[in-house]
């Protein structure tokens, strides 16, 4: 079935499993609201071979509580993707099925980098966020969260941090409010050979470039469930809002973008919401074709 020729009616008997985007897509303030945690629970109650796998920038120990919230933590057979792809998890205890992380040599070469810019900079591990000169709105953020976070001091040793017990999986550069600001970082980034043929980098909530190897996103993370699971990609249905998850719309075979997504991912989804993520744009996607 090409794109051209779907038809919304039969999402419903075809749709496999959803995969959705949880930062300005599912969650309101860092929790999901009542109306998308109805609309998941009815779902898997009137077809439970609709499978639905958050796909998140988050660090399973920050995305815990979101999974909890839809009834899906410690489930066999029930699936996570983190890291913006870079882990993807089998909810019960935790066990990861698939793990890329960054070469070693790059992690000392984009902190070089990144310490030439105002940013602060974050080693996202499997447990924890680890900072490097946070913002105290940074601090405020992963509070409020509860995230797992350590912060560095300046004279850390990063042969340590990678060597530790929390494998690291990637790194991020952050500022907040400044999307302009990051995407001339991501262009520096690229104009540099080695960087630009090793590495994807892209930018997240407005607030992040986010900076994986080659290969390693959420559309791949998306195939490789796929393939494991044996589902078809016409069988798969993608929610996101941001250009972190333009790989995945690319690699699902029905994209929707929330109202207020960023115009890269709007061009290349097959729907567009009514409503906004603080609106019940998930709800609005689950309710309009697959219940």
């Amino acid at each position: 079935m090409s794109d051209k020729e779907i038809n919304y009616k039969n999402l419903k008997d075809e749709t496999k499993i959803v995969f959705c985007d949880v930062d300005e897509t599912l969650v309101v303030n860092n929790s999901v609201p009542e109306c998308n945690r109805e609309a998941i629970a009815k779902l898997r109650k009137n077809n439970p071979n609709i499978k639905f796998v958050i796909a998140t920038g988050r660090p399973f120990s920050l995305a815990e509580k979101i999974i909890k919230e839809i009834d899906l933590y410690d489930k066999e057979n029930e699936y996570a993707i983190c890291g913006s792809g870079s882990v993807i998890y089998e909810n019960k205890n935790k066990k990861v099925l698939y793990f890329k992380q960054l070469r070693k040599d790059f992690f000392q070469k984009l902190f070089d980098f990144g310490k030439k810019y105002d940013v602060f900079i974050l080693f996202v591990g499997l447990e924890y966020f680890h900072i490097y000169k946070p913002t105290e709105t940074e601090i405020k953020k992963r509070e409020f969260e509860k995230a797992k976070y350590k912060i560095l001091p300046d004279d850390f040793n990063l042969e340590e941090l990678l060597n530790g017990e929390d494998k690291i999986a990637r790194i991020v550069f952050g500022k907040e409010n400044a999307f302009d600001y990051l995407m001339s970082i991501q262009k520096e980034l690229q104009k540099i050979p080695e960087f630009d043929q090793n590495l994807d980098i892209f930018i997240s909530s407005g607030r992040y470039l986010e900076i994986n190897p080659k290969g390693v996103n959420k559309g791949v993370a998306v195939k490789w469930l796929c393939d494991f699971l044996h589902i078809d990609k016409n069988q798969t249905m993608g929610i996101g809002d941001s250009d972190n998850d333009v790989d995945m719309i690319k690699n699902v075979g029905f994209g929707c973008a929330v109202k207020g997504s960023k115009e890269s991912l709007k061009k290349i989804s097959h729907y567009i919401c009514e409503k906004d993520y603080d609106q019940g744009a998930v709800q609005e996607v689950i309710e309009k074709f697959l219940l």
